[in-house]
């Protein structure tokens, strides 16, 4: 039997508590749900502090990268795995809680980020953020993150069966799905160097908010800017967090947790803010998602490991899985 699906680390107005983080992450890598799913694929979760678990079981999770290391999600290899283990893998994967929550804990985010993505994913997000903000939600902004990757022929074809004017970066497709989603004119301002820009709109009236988009440098060129680097090109060019704010994060299923943990080690525990992410509601899925393999499924659980060990290490936890102290990544 499964349980319900683990909830996401914490990460309130003052920024991660270590303990509460600790002890989130330990009952994520010693859950039964984890350690069936690595079974099934010939491995162990070790019965050792948390750090070494998460070290062994993130080795181990290569079996699960099914991207090759670099390719894109949506060239992810699939794999039939049969119908009677399929459905217990993917209930597995379920209880480990990848998809968060769907509805904001708030009415009031001092900020909202929506993540970038893919064409659907990029349309879906920011529908759903701007109709979260139609029911009531307040912000003081709202900022669509993006890389300068180019869109491929599928891509483009994709963008112009929904209608959309043809895009040429990611980014360029996270200006399109908010100024669709806001009711936005072109923007008030254009900012930027030889492998950023930053768009800004100010807020059409008082009580309402600022919109923005970026289009992150990356720190590993030639490849594409990765959440990571938009995470903190938002933290430079467009605003830096202060202790006390309460900041939402809108992404959708299945890549709420990793991202999530990548939030808290980047944003949360570096300014001292509260962060929170969500992923798409079951009307905003229906219109924007698409069924997703199991391979596509196994690959996020290796990318919440790898997030996991890196929030982990960043909060200086010590041989006994007793908190030391915060550091400030």
């Amino acid at each position: 039997m499964v349980t319900e699906p683990l909830a996401l680390p914490p990460c309130g107005p003052g920024g991660p508590d270590p303990e509460a983080i600790a002890a989130s992450i330990g009952a994520w890598v010693t859950s039964p749900a984890l350690a069936e799913l690595v079974a099934r694929f010939g491995g162990t979760v070790p019965g050792t502090p948390v750090a070494d678990a998460l070290e062994h079981v993130a080795e181990f999770s290569r079996v699960w990268d099914f991207r090759g290391g670099v390719r894109e999600r949506f060239d992810t290899e699939r794999i039939d795995y049969g119908g009677e283990l399929d459905a217990r893998l993917r209930a597995l994967i379920h209880a480990l809680g990848l998809s968060g929550s769907h509805r904001p804990a708030h009415d009031r985010y001092d900020h909202v980020v929506v993540l970038g993505g893919g064409i659907r994913v990029t349309l879906g997000r920011t529908e759903y953020a701007a109709r979260l903000l139609t029911e009531g939600l307040a912000a003081r902004a709202v900022t669509g993150l993006g890389s300068l990757r180019r869109r491929d022929d599928r891509e483009h074809r994709e963008a112009l069966r929904l209608g959309l004017d043809p895009v040429e970066t990611e980014a360029d497709m996270m200006t399109a799905g908010l100024r669709r989603a806001l009711d936005l004119p072109e923007p008030a301002a254009v900012r930027g160097g030889d492998d950023w820009w930053h768009r800004s709109w100010p807020a059409p009236r008082p009580s309402t908010a600022e919109v923005h988009v970026l289009a992150a440098a990356s720190t590993r060129p030639p490849l594409r800017a990765n959440t990571a680097d938009t995470l903190l090109g938002w933290a430079e060019h467009v605003h830096t967090p202060v202790p006390g704010e309460r900041l939402l994060f809108v992404t959708n299923d299945p890549y709420v947790l990793h991202q999530h943990c990548d939030v808290i080690r980047l944003v949360g525990a570096r300014y001292g803010c509260g962060v929170e992410t969500i992923g798409f509601d079951e009307a905003t899925m229906r219109a924007w998602g698409r069924p997703l393999s199991t391979t596509e499924l196994l690959q996020e659980v290796r990318s919440a490991l790898l997030a996991m060990r890196n929030l982990h290490a960043a909060l200086y936890l010590d041989d006994r899985n007793d908190v030391r102290t915060a550091r400030r990544p």
